[in-house]
């Protein structure tokens, strides 16, 4: 596979130039929606395993084979947006994940149904074409910002693809999720075609060349290395506890349904106007010390849910630190790491986003099985231990990663 050589070719927008509120709005729709097409499934999952006559123990597997697709998504495709004229790739995308999400809402078996759900996270990576963008058109000294506002749109995604879920799910069902997720996502690939600027590629690279130059990224850069292992076991610590709630909300000591799983979506949404504040701070604040107290945070918001997790008062205010902290250590990391290497923006997300959400798909998993054996106080110990260690590694980072300490961190 081969590309057209970077240029600024009539039609294409320069590698760097001033992004106008429009864009960046857009942007942040654009980001909103195709995210949320990974975190549909994830208050519905108990009606789905009932629906699909399996253990109501293994609907978390729903989720993670969503986040497996997405992360295979990410470390196949992402890599395309440094060879590619951006727009027409997203618009491809696109085209793919809505023939997926129809897959999702007609299949017929589990085993379909977690086939179709790989292929729904693999196809909405969208996001993360579109953030390297806006850090291509962003000035520097206002690129946190920029990154931060996107970002709140993509949480805004996440939390309210929870809350539309759960809703519909009540009222409705499952498959209609999908078929509704199947028509945001035309209208979004019509809001992309109308609003989003076209980029020029920023390498003329091979495709076998783009993904053996990966691993020397890398190596090469420490910040790189330490920003995404500490990012990575920021996410499992934040899917244990989203893996697992739909769950705990369903169990006889609680015994709520989706539409109460799909409402602790609008609680969260306080970490999405949080996002916009920490995109600032990481403008501001040294990035390191941002990154250690909202690691902290992790840690404290599972040690809140532990002891009063069995109260909803007491999910609620966990949610609300841990949404707040997975934004502090994601914004700031992303803006750390896109101030690399300009030409290889795309593929240090990738590097970035792959390991990120590897560690999504492991704290599913650990959410899932630490539910299956221990309940909420399992998924309380699994959530504080991958909280701790994250922290751990961030206050060893330097020492850990070869990461001399910069003026910038």
């Amino acid at each position: 596979m081969t590309s057209a050589p970077p240029s600024s070719a009539e039609g294409l927008s320069p590698a760097v130039r001033s992004i106008g509120s429009g864009t960046v709005f857009a942007m942040a729709v654009a980001c909103a929606f195709a995210v949320a097409n990974t975190y549909y499934n994830q208050p519905m999952m108990v009606n789905m395993a009932r629906d699909m006559s399996v253990p109501e123990t293994s609907a978390g597997f729903i989720t993670t084979a969503t986040q497996a697709g997405y992360t295979v998504g990410l470390l196949l495709l992402a890599p395309l947006g440094d060879i590619f004229e951006r727009r027409r790739l997203i618009l491809l995308v696109v085209a793919l994940l809505i023939i997926a999400l129809l897959g999702a809402g007609a299949a017929p078996s589990f085993g379909m149904l977690l086939g179709a759900s790989f292929f729904v996270g693999m196809f909405s990576i969208s996001a993360q074409y579109i953030i390297p963008m806006a850090a291509q058109l962003a000035p520097p000294e206002k690129r946190g910002s920029v990154i931060g506002i996107i970002m709140s749109g993509l949480l805004t995604g996440i939390l309210g693809a929870r809350t539309l879920a759960g809703f519909v799910a009540e009222y409705a069902n499952w498959r209609t999720m999908f078929v509704i997720a199947a028509l945001i996502m035309i209208a979004i690939a019509a809001l992309i075609r109308l609003t989003f600027p076209k980029v020029a590629p920023t390498s003329s690279l091979g495709y076998g060349a783009l993904m053996r130059s990966l691993l020397p990224l890398w190596r090469a850069e420490p910040v790189l290395r330490e920003a995404t292992v500490v990012a990575a076991l920021a996410f499992a610590t934040f899917n244990i506890f989203w893996t697992t709630l739909t769950p705990h909300l369903a169990s006889p000591e609680l015994g709520y349904g989706p539409s109460v799983a799909g409402l602790f979506g609008l609680i969260g949404m306080v970490g999405a106007f949080a996002a916009t504040i920490a995109g600032r701070l990481a403008d501001r604040v040294p990035s390191r010390q941002m990154i250690g107290a909202s690691t902290l945070l992790m840690l404290i918001s599972f040690a809140v849910m532990g002891v009063g997790g069995h109260l909803i008062i007491g999910l609620v205010i966990g949610v609300i630190i841990l949404d707040i902290a997975l934004q502090g250590v994601q914004i700031t990391s992303q803006t750390r790491i896109f101030g690399l290497q300009p030409n290889a923006r795309n593929r240090i997300n990738t590097i970035f986003m792959t390991a990120y959400f590897i560690g999504g798909t492991a704290g599913s998993l650990i959410g899932t099985l630490a539910w299956q054996y221990n309940g909420w106080r399992g998924v309380s110990a699994a959530g504080i231990g991958i909280a701790t260690l994250g922290l751990v590694l961030h206050l060893l980072g330097p020492r850990l990663f070869g990461n001399k300490a910069r003026k910038q961190d």
